[in-house]
């Protein structure tokens, strides 16, 4: 990485962790949940050039690496962002890489491998596809004759059932049966997973996020909150609880970004599946000490709490929960010989 390079990016992070801490809060969270969404925070995010991060020069982005906008796609988790920057970032970066041209507004991205036919049309369902129904365009992965294909289409080509998640976000599931896509191209820098291991990559960038807010809340609550004359940070129990809570937030920080540099090296899908299953079960962890440091309070709807652990618990879920991914790992490693998984696992990054 260039001084350049890091100079833009701690420049973005900082320009971005302003805006997010001025124009989100509760109320804005709220509103998302409720489908309004705040349309001049996308304008100010858009303005910013945020979601071209990623993307090429030649599509007007700044052409940062993965390790590079870390920092912002962690922040997205920090604020719990209630718009896709995460996502239309990522379909912008993939658009960029393969050719395609990126339009403006909201994009959703799928995880899904959809079949391309032989006409060039597009067959496949998404049950769960986040953001859907406020976005203007979706960006699939698609097959054809064994060859991956980007291919990007309107959100409303394809049939639409609104979902109940966790997060309670705009949510859909998604249905392409016969549409043409507006802008279809070779992907060689997709595997057999197509997008997910980028998507995986942004839900555990964003939970990492989560998790050190989470954290902060909570060592907040407990030098506050007074019970028998004194804080409950004062008690050995609520230390303990902490301490463990914020090594699962440190490992979750290291964990995403060593998702994003295996992606810069070309091996998305072992740095997914690497962070992915850490960080699902430290969400898992992390939610549940995390409630019983506030107790009751923690999940009543006036508190910030429950908008972080109910993203921690959709994001866990979403892109190939822990459980899919460290069984992929596992069959990985029973599919090589035994002296290989050492040097695996030592093996720097890229090499």
């Amino acid at each position: 990485m260039s001084s350049s390079e890091m100079n833009i990016s701690e420049m973005l992070a900082e320009q971005v962790q302003r805006l997010f801490t001025d124009r989100i809060d509760r109320d804005t969270w709220v509103r998302a949940e409720d489908g309004q969404l705040d349309s001049n925070l996308w304008q100010e995010i858009e303005a910013m050039g945020i979601t071209l991060a990623l993307s090429g020069e030649d599509a007007g982005g700044a052409g940062l690496g993965w390790a590079e906008s870390e920092p912002v796609l962690r922040l997205c988790g920090v604020h719990a962002v209630p718009v896709p920057v995460g996502e239309t970032s990522i379909a912008a970066w993939a658009l960029s890489r393969a050719g395609l041209e990126v339009p403006e507004g909201m994009l959703a991205l799928s995880d899904k491998i959809f079949e391309l036919d032989a006409q060039g049309r597009l067959h496949g369902q998404d049950a769960q596809l986040s953001w859907l129904p406020v976005a203007g365009h979706v960006l699939v992965a698609a097959m054809h004759d064994g060859v991956m294909h980007l291919c990007l289409v309107c959100a409303d080509a394809g049939r639409q059932q609104a979902t109940e998640t966790l997060d309670r976000l705009p949510c859909a599931s998604f249905e392409l049966d016969g549409v043409l896509p507006l802008q279809t191209a070779e992907a060689p820098f997709l595997d057999e997973l197509g997008l997910r291991p980028h998507l995986a990559a942004l839900r555990s960038m964003q939970m990492a996020g989560a998790l050190a807010r989470v954290l902060d809340l909570c060592v907040e609550y407990a030098n506050t909150r007074v019970q028998f004359g004194k804080p409950i940070g004062k008690f050995q129990a609520i230390q303990q609880m902490i301490a463990e809570l914020a090594s699962q937030a440190a490992a979750a920080q290291v964990a995403g970004l060593y998702a994003a540099r295996q992606i810069d090296a070309d091996n998305a899908s072992y740095g997914a599946a690497v962070a992915k299953s850490l960080i699902g079960r430290a969400a898992t962890r992390a939610a549940a000490i995390a409630h019983q440091v506030f107790g009751a309070i923690g999940v009543t709807d006036e508190h910030s709490l429950h908008y972080y652990t109910r993203r921690l618990w959709q994001w866990r879920a979403e892109a190939g929960s822990e459980h899919w991914w460290s069984e992929r790992i596992g069959r990985e490693v029973l599919a090589q010989r035994g002296d290989h998984l050492w040097p695996q696992l030592t093996a720097p990054v890229g090499a």
